[in-house]
């Protein structure tokens, strides 16, 4: 059974924390961000790709477009 509303931790968690601390981004646009945001434009061929904290953000994103 998979279990609901559990993260799935890699064991890199600390070390990724750490370094985003050690480059002075740890929220916004920062390294691991954009790293996410290019993954899925060249995974799936998107144009572009904004990451956001949360669907609303999302959903009022969509509408100002």
């Amino acid at each position: 059974m998979i279990p609901f509303n559990k993260p799935y931790f890699t064991g890199k968690e600390t070390q990724y924390i750490e370094e985003a601390v050690k480059l002075g981004k740890i929220s916004g646009n920062g390294f691991f961000t954009q790293k996410c945001q290019q993954f899925f434009e060249s995974r799936y061929g998107f144009k572009k790709t904004l990451l956001t904290t949360s669907c609303t953000d999302a959903l009022e994103m969509a509408a100002i477009y």
